[in-house]
């Protein structure tokens, strides 16, 4: 069985789609279609079961992808090793964050990071959801602590706090809210559906009220953060965002209730423990980490692994 095969099988089977792979590898859903073909026809069995909202493993599919997987991990950490005999940190480096944290933080802060290291090939991927570092899904994740994860290294990296803001423009025509109970007769920005979201309580302002159990509508809803930045910035109404994103530095937004906490998110610099000692995994986290120090409003120290309170 050739490698190349067994690699499009790895990612056809890891994202349950032609067309998510075709994406991923920069080639043609046809050229994948006839590669799983060729593969079925060579091992005699079926790989894939086609479901109305997708593809699911067979039997013996799930066979070859558990073997498969072995193989793609280890082929991944050789190579990412003998890269690392390099004086220059060098290579493929991918990583994974959540949507919004790409959108809102982290596409600003990566070029900059590319002038320092030229020769490191980086690759970002977003999702919202848990990313799958042990099996190299990345190499590096930005997300929230993970329990129960031996095997991963997860350095307390920042911690992300929700503010209210809202644009001069739109302060000028409706007013600046002086008490949580004035937001009542302003324009509320949500994000929906909340559940899709990766951290819990994103839409905590529209629950700002002396009745608990009352939430208000939102004016407008957005499943994208950089879209609701967009409608805050452009004086539509009055968003939850993070103060320690960058977006904020050069936009019209300023800062209402400042008494008012919202809910804080730590972001932790994780990867696999057979990763330790990689060059260009430690100029990225050393690079992130000189960031948050100079440019955010709070920060934690990460020079040691952090673990958040039971």
């Amino acid at each position: 069985m050739q490698w190349d095969k067994l690699r499009t099988f790895y990612y056809v089977a890891k994202f349950e789609s032609f067309t998510k792979t075709a994406q991923h590898l920069n080639i043609s859903q046809s050229a994948i279609s006839r590669q799983i073909i060729e593969l079925e026809y060579r091992l005699g069995h079926k790989l894939f079961k086609r479901l109305p909202r997708g593809l699911a493993l067979t039997r013996h599919g799930q066979l070859l992808f558990q073997n498969t997987e072995k193989m793609f991990v280890y082929s991944e950490l050789a190579l990412t090793q003998i890269q690392n005999e390099q004086l220059e940190p060098h290579g493929e480096l991918n990583v994974g964050a959540n949507v919004g944290l790409v959108d809102t933080w982290l596409y600003m802060i990566i070029p900059d990071f590319l002038k320092h290291y030229p020769k490191i090939n980086l690759s970002i991927f977003s999702k919202d959801g848990h990313l799958d570092v042990e099996s190299l899904e990345v190499h590096v994740a930005l997300q929230p602590y993970m329990q129960n994860q031996p095997e991963l290294i997860q350095n307390l990296l920042m911690t992300w706090n929700r503010r209210l803001y809202a644009s001069k423009e739109y302060l000028k025509e409706y007013g600046v809210p002086k008490k949580v109970e004035d937001l009542e007769q302003h324009r509320l920005i949500g994000f929906g559906p909340e559940k899709i979201h990766l951290f819990n309580n994103i839409n905590w302002h529209l629950q700002l009220n002396s009745h608990k159990s009352k939430v208000y509508k939102p004016y407008i809803s957005a499943n994208s953060l950089r879209a609701l930045f967009h409608l805050g910035n452009s004086g539509f109404g009055i968003i939850s965002f993070s103060q320690e994103s960058p977006l904020l530095k050069d936009s019209q937004l300023v800062e209402i209730l400042p008494e008012i906490a919202g809910p804080s998110f730590d972001i932790y610099f994780t990867y696999p423990m057979q990763l330790k000692g990689i060059k260009k995994i430690e100029v990225l986290e050393k690079y992130l980490q000189a960031y948050v120090k100079d440019h955010h409003k709070k920060y934690i120290s990460s020079d040691a692994i952090v673990k958040p309170t039971q």
